[in-house]
């Protein structure tokens, strides 16, 4: 979803500074991660659409006025969400900064990115759904991960075509988002899977993943 690395993007920061408000450093980060632990929680019983601001409060045992002082609705509480997920989703992101092929760092960056699927699939599964595109704050935050993703891939393709590792064909950027696309609805569909088809599926998308970009694999 987002670059990885030691350039660690803070653009998450910056998009969702607009949506959220803070109070005191200590109580309001406390009552913070209450509202956020709550949510996330709510999400694996219901969707994020009837999800309501009453559902939070209650379950946080907080009034709504305390809730609005820290978000001013129940989409600012998912792009927070989606920010703190997005940041342990960029550290996976071992393969995309490498050369060739290297399978063995792609299946890595995909056993971890199946990892955070499997504890916040309810999070992700909003981003895929286009929730909520009536708030416009949401919807940018969720399309500059995306992007963030389909640039370094498609970044990747250019310099292993550059190098010779990879035939031309297909735009790179057409191509990183036909990726992503797949990627994300089968990480997706594994996020409930046992272990076993877990480790399969990541096989056959690191597979697939490279047969799309190089055709042969080493």
């Amino acid at each position: 979803m987002a670059q990885k690395g030691g350039h660690k993007v803070n653009q998450t920061r910056d998009t969702t500074e607009g949506i959220r408000r803070r109070g005191t450093k200590s109580k309001g980060d406390q009552r913070e991660a209450q509202i956020l632990d709550a949510t996330r929680t709510l999400l694996t019983e219901k969707s994020m659409a009837t999800l309501t601001v009453d559902d939070i409060t209650n379950a946080t045992g907080i009034s709504r006025t305390s809730f609005y002082f820290y978000f001013p609705s129940k989409q600012a509480v998912l792009a927070r969400l989606m920010e703190d997920v997005s940041d342990r989703y960029a550290q996976t992101h071992v393969w995309l900064p490498s050369t060739g092929q290297q399978r063995e760092l792609l299946h890595a960056q995909l056993a971890g990115a199946a990892e955070i699927w499997h504890y916040n699939s309810t999070i992700l599964a909003c981003s895929l759904e286009g929730y909520d595109s009536t708030y416009p704050p949401l919807t940018e935050f969720i399309a500059s991960i995306q992007t963030r993703f389909t640039s370094a891939l498609a970044a990747k393709i250019d310099r292993d075509r550059a190098a010779g590792l990879a035939p031309e064909g297909i735009d790179s950027a057409t191509l990183a988002d036909l990726i992503t696309l797949m990627r994300d609805g089968r990480l997706s569909q594994l996020s409930a899977a046992s272990n076993g088809d877990v480790a399969q599926g990541i096989n056959d998308l690191a597979e697939a993943i490279l047969r799309l970009i190089y055709g042969r694999l080493d």
